[in-house]
């Protein structure tokens, strides 16, 4: 739902080759554990991108 809505965004200000690192919905009633859990998820592929020559 949200990625549709981030990709047409990117596209609406000129950037439709923006990369998007997505997280599992909802963070609502996770513990902060479960948070950080997810955020060190959604790192690894942004680490990889940038390692790659974020283009």
């Amino acid at each position: 739902m949200f990625h549709g809505l981030a990709q047409g965004q990117c596209r609406a200000l000129g950037m439709p080759d923006l990369p998007l690192f997505v997280i599992p919905h909802p963070l609502g009633g996770l513990t902060r554990d479960e948070v950080e859990q997810r955020a060190e998820l959604a790192f690894a592929p942004l680490l990889e991108w940038i390692k790659g020559g974020a283009r």
